[in-house]
């Protein structure tokens, strides 16, 4: 019940963050005029889905008694978890519209100057990928404790640093192909046939690559910090 507890409470700190998100979602549209990086929110809303279902994961495993029960239960819930994860780095791609000032229209007379707006969509974008990226972060963590306790130490790495690399061609069928997670669960085939060409193209390839190479530096780095924690914690005991 404590585990539930803290779970709960840090999934409120989560939707906090995402509100700050949306906030500054929110001021962009007061001082523009416009309803500009709309995408921004329903993005980061995806980016929750992924830790969703591991904290769910979690509740069910505790009413499983069985280790049998619990290992046949942690298949489907990784599968689900792997198909709705790569939302959460994905928001990342999205700077490509700051880049090329999609949304960057400054009339004279509007609130602040065309550069301020520019430095203003950096800060905001950042802070969405950031928070995204962290909650997909999260998820991967509690899903690799999961698998821990029921595949065992090996098997649980093996199925991450698969999944990172899947998430890697996930993102690049998302912003190239415009797929997303529902086309995984309702259009299947389509999702293999793009995949299967996308095994084909090196520049796809090398950005699935580079993805999940940033996914595994920075979980990795989430990893190393959380170990501290524990260790500090030990050593006040």
């Amino acid at each position: 019940m404590d585990k539930g507890k803290r779970l709960l409470g840090f999934s409120a700190l989560l939707g906090l963050s995402i509100l700050g998100c949306a906030l500054l979602y929110g001021f962009r549209v007061l001082i523009s005029g416009r309803p500009s990086y709309l995408y921004l929110v329903q993005n980061i809303l995806l980016a929750f889905v992924p830790f969703l279902i591991a904290a769910a994961s979690v509740f069910l495993f505790s009413t499983l008694e069985s280790r049998k029960a619990k290992a046949w239960m942690a298949l489907p819930a990784v599968l689900l978890w792997l198909i709705f994860y790569p939302n959460a780095p994905y928001i990342f791609t999205d700077f490509i519209h700051v880049f090329n000032r999609v949304y960057l229209r400054a009339a004279p007379g509007e609130l602040i100057g065309l550069q301020a707006l520019i430095w203003y969509d950096i800060v905001m974008n950042a802070a969405f990928a950031f928070i995204g990226h962290f909650i997909g972060l999260v998820s991967m963590w509690i899903m690799q404790t999961l698998l821990d306790s029921v595949w065992g130490r090996l098997a649980s790495v093996a199925v991450l640093g698969l999944a990172m690399v899947l998430s890697g061609f996930g993102i690049y069928l998302g912003r190239f192909s415009r797929l997303n997670s529902w086309d995984a669960l309702f259009s299947p085939f389509r999702v293999a046939g793009e995949l299967a060409e996308a095994v084909s193209d090196p520049m796809a390839i090398f950005f699935s690559l580079a993805f999940a190479l940033f996914i595994l530096l920075s979980y990795g780095a989430m990893a190393s910090f959380k170990g501290l924690t524990l260790l500090a914690m030990d050593d006040d005991r």
